[in-house]
């Protein structure tokens, strides 16, 4: 091994670019299944970087479903 280069474990932590984009797409068009899917995922992982990743899909899953309400809400009170 190099001086200066990362151990093979170390260098393919986290999920790669085709789980991230899978990620976003399941959180803008099914945010409540991308939710439950972020926290049943993050209460099995060990790895702290993926399981920091998966907190981070179930943050941002879990505003934009409440952005959606508020915005559903408000729309819908425009209406009336």
């Amino acid at each position: 091994m190099e001086a200066g280069s990362l151990p093979p474990e170390a260098s393919d932590a986290g999920y790669n670019g085709a789980a991230v984009a899978g990620a976003v797409l399941a959180t803008v068009c099914f945010p409540l299944i991308a939710l439950i899917a972020a926290l049943l995922l993050q209460g099995n992982e060990s790895d702290p970087r993926k399981r920091a990743q998966l907190r981070t899909w179930a943050w941002i899953s879990g505003g934009w479903l409440v952005f959606g309400t508020v915005v559903a809400v408000l729309l819908a009170s425009l209406a009336l």
